[in-house]
């Protein structure tokens, strides 16, 4: 029998014993197969376009400007939570709005009825069970303890919704059982989907090479070294890279680019390009003079200090997985494989070719070609922040998932005077503390 699935206002997710807090404001009853598409592209425009925010909270950029957009974003860059300033937060309720629409698809599309010769049941739901996947690894990201292969089994994650039951009640799940129901979600939905790559239009859908890219992440995050690699290595073939040498190069994480994967969140937001300068610890990893991506993605402000021109207020910016990152990813975890030192090697200079000028590049190349495992990681993280700077939300789950370093921000405030902030090694504020509004309407998610 077909569910109702209702057309929903959200407040507050996860209140005591519901699956939402709801305010109903329409129905309708799915029964085809186009009607199932749009309450799945519903929960694609559901997602959330805050990652912006994460720029701040890492190490690459601090908040400048009037004394209103000061105020609104500086809480985010010195890691004070659940600050009454903040005009904007982390998502939290609108991800799980998303996994909303996506297990209403899970729960009834292959009963639908088949109007279109252009779409299938199975790939609508399998495109579903990997945005669920793909919320949750989200969430998880945000508001789970950091992946700890030795304490994940123990470790609090993230509450995880599979089914649409108004009567369950919501705790946290360790960080291993998320990890376990992402696999499962991704090995679904890859298993129903049948649509090898998607066009330029609709990127924003999954499809095989989306999901397999999207794993690789995944499986990277969760110090599956072996499985990351092969992954990636799959990719590569058909992840070309911008050439940022020929002088004609777009921007790699723009729409058009033909290095993007998948395009599904807006990530840029005025409050970087406006109201943010960068700090010293991503500016002096570049050679700004003899890698292209300086110039791209930033410029010399009226004060003296580089503001960001990448991650502005531009709806091309929503490209959340392309191929410079699957290039990162084969590199990254090659080194942990035995064996494949040379090969991540070879994988990082495939990348820097592209990006850096020729003298220079064989100057690096060079350098590369002497690092051992431990110089070779370092390099490469470097590399992830300067490829990936502002984008994604990329930094801050780096800093995350691998030492969790001490960051010290020296800055000017809006009054002109110098400030600090510190985030102490392994500080607890690695992970960001749930909404207030959400433990007052559900105490378990306290414990």
């Amino acid at each position: 029998m077909k569910k109702i699935i209702y057309i929903i206002s959200l407040f507050t997710l996860f209140a005591s014993c519901d699956y939402l807090d709801v305010k109903p404001v329409g129905k309708v009853i799915p029964e085809k197969v186009t009607e199932f598409r749009a309450l799945l592209t519903s929960g694609y425009n559901t997602v959330s376009s805050y990652k912006y925010l994460l720029a701040f909270r890492s190490d690459e950029v601090i908040p400048i400007g009037t004394e209103d957009a000061y105020a609104q974003l500086i809480d985010f860059a010195i890691w004070n939570d659940n600050s009454v300033n903040m005009m904007a937060s982390y998502p939290w309720s609108t991800p799980y709005k998303a996994i909303f629409y996506a297990n209403s698809v899970i729960a009834d599309v292959m009963d639908a009825e088949v109007d279109t010769q252009d779409d299938s049941r199975e790939q609508i739901l399998g495109e579903a069970y990997l945005l669920r996947a793909y919320m949750h690894f989200d969430l998880l990201n945000l508001y789970g303890i950091p992946y700890n292969i030795a304490t994940a089994a123990t470790d609090k994650g993230i509450p995880l919704a599979l089914k649409i039951d108004i009567e369950q009640s919501y705790t946290r799940a360790t960080v291993e059982k998320v990890y376990e129901q992402i696999f499962a979600d991704i090995a679904e939905g890859q298993r129903l989907l049948t649509v090898d790559e998607q066009e330029s239009s609709i990127l924003y859908r999954f499809s095989k090479k989306s999901a397999k890219a999207f794993e690789a992440r995944v499986r990277l995050y969760h110090q599956e070294w072996e499985n990351a690699m092969n992954l990636a290595e799959e990719l590569l073939p058909t992840c070309p890279l911008e050439d940022m040498t020929s002088g004609a190069a777009m921007e790699p994480y723009n729409i058009k680019s033909h290095e993007a994967i998948l395009c599904l969140e807006e990530w840029g937001s005025r409050d970087i390009s406006r109201y943010s300068q960068l700090l010293p610890t991503l500016q002096e990893k570049y050679n700004a003079e003899n890698d292209y991506r300086f110039d791209m993605n930033f410029t010399l402000g009226d004060g003296g200090k580089y503001e960001p021109t990448k991650g502005g207020e531009n709806s091309n910016y929503k490209v959340s997985i392309r191929s410079a990152e699957i290039y990162l990813i084969a590199a990254e975890a090659a080194v942990h494989v035995e064996g494949k030192l040379e090969q991540a090697k070879t994988r990082l200079k495939e990348l820097l070719k592209t990006r850096l000028k020729k003298d220079y590049y064989l100057e690096r190349a060079e350098t590369i070609d002497r690092m051992s495992s431990e110089e070779l990681l370092v390099e490469i993280m470097n590399e992830r922040a300067r490829e990936l700077a502002l984008e994604g939300g990329h930094r801050w789950f780096d800093l995350r998932r691998t030492n969790r370093p001490e960051i010290v921000k020296v800055y000017t405030d809006d009054k002109e005077t110098v400030q600090s902030a510190t985030l102490m090694k392994d500080d607890p504020r690695y992970t960001i503390s749930l909404p207030q509004e959400a433990t007052e309407n559900n105490p378990d998610l306290r414990n």
